[in-house]
């Protein structure tokens, strides 16, 4: 085959009843967020290098398209929308009135293994509530990730949410290298068990912290597992961020969505800006996850402080698949198509003019052999 026919690795072509749905769940998910009170903002594919190493040590060199500008200077395609935000709210919007909300739709460009299925362009949906401390804030965003989640229609869908200060906490008094921690943390969130097993085993820690970390890849589940994580919790650290998730729950499950919430304890992204909750949600049918999100409060700086945030976003192109809306987007009562001959030209395309006055999405078809307009609406055959 012909190398102009064949695409780069993890990318693909969306065509046709694709784009239909894409575009249906971009404008009813982009449309939730309105509605709440967050504000648009759309910022540029390319970002320079820096943006994203400098400080933040989140995303891997290797993860990253990179390439040159015309001065030698190292520009990415944006791996991720939360840090181009933080850059915009250092710089434009540095005097702004605090709370900001913002709202994104963008694609997003990551490279993962090859052969490894995942898309290395994909399209995000989010929100980030930049200036308020947890809580005044987790609890409004977490609703507002539920109510995005029951918009994808996905038939069972949950949010599995953790609190990165749960992991982080064993650590308080824990004489560590952050290279012991790091690996520590992959263990966990990989749950590869025997792994992490061994490898505590090489460390000089007491055994109450090498029990700890073994049962943390366990530590997943209904709200029964927050009862279960108090008896490993070994001081007030983590006993306080486990009272805070119960606190999260007790409100959710008010306001009707306990069904839909479960708890990962063992839940320790590589993005390390995060510094509280975390949180992933899933459907039914759908492979990968659906919609990430968390605290970060030691990401955006204003005037030597940092600022508090939190915020999510939504993976769209994983859910096209799976999506359970497309009868109603595909309503043959909403089209028309008009058939005409080559002297009957401006009279139907006038004709279709009117037609999509009324509504209809009109389709023009010119027929050989016609010597009038024929107008076919809906499922009329």
């Amino acid at each position: 085959m012909s190398k102009k026919n064949i695409l780069p690795e993890g990318t693909r072509d969306l065509i046709l009843d694709e784009c239909i749905i894409k575009r249906f769940l971009e404008r009813n998910i982009d449309g939730i967020f309105e509605k709440w009170g967050y504000k648009e903002v759309i910022t540029p594919t390319l970002e320079f290098y820096e943006t994203f190493n400098y400080n933040s040590q989140s995303l891997k060199e290797e993860d990253m398209y990179k390439f040159f500008d015309n001065r030698g200077r190292i520009l990415v395609l944006r791996p991720d929308m939360t840090i181009p935000i933080a850059r915009v709210v250092e710089t434009k919007l540095k005097d702004s009135k605090i709370p900001i909300k913002l709202r994104y739709t963008s694609n997003v460009f990551r490279v993962h293994a090859s052969l490894g299925g995942k898309r290395n362009e994909y399209t995000d949906c989010g929100v980030e509530l930049i200036g308020l401390e947890d809580k005044k804030s987790d609890l409004e965003v977490l609703v507002l990730a539920l109510e995005a989640l029951k918009k994808l229609e996905l038939r069972d869908f949950k949010l599995e949410i953790g609190n990165i200060g749960f992991f982080n906490g064993a650590f308080k008094n824990l004489d560590i290298d952050q290279e012991y921690k790091e690996n520590i943390a992959q263990f966990i969130e990989d749950k590869n068990m025997k792994s992490l097993e061994d490898y505590l085993d090489t460390l000089d820690i007491k055994d109450e912290y090498k029990k700890f970390f073994n049962k943390l890849p366990w530590m997943f589940g209904d709200k029964k597992i927050l009862e279960d994580a108090k008896n490993i919790a070994f001081n007030d650290d983590i006993k306080e961020n486990l009272e805070y998730l119960e606190e999260l729950y007790e409100q959710l499950d008010e306001l009707g969505y306990g069904e839909n919430v479960t708890f990962d304890l063992g839940m320790v992204p590589r993005l390390n800006y995060y510094t509280g909750i975390i949180f992933r949600g899933f459907g039914e049918g759908v492979g990968n996850t659906v919609l990430r999100g968390g605290r970060y409060d030691s990401l955006i700086q204003a005037s030597k402080k940092y600022i508090p945030a939190i915020g999510f976003s939504i993976d769209i192109n994983s859910v096209i698949p799976n999506v359970n809306i497309y009868n109603d987007l595909n309503n043959d009562e909403n089209l028309c198509k008009v058939f005409y001959g080559a002297e009957n030209r401006i009279e139907a395309i006038k004709k279709s003019e009117e037609l999509r006055r009324e509504g209809f999405i009109v389709e023009l078809l010119p027929t050989e052999n016609i010597n009038e307009i024929k107008i076919i609406k809906g499922g009329e055959k």
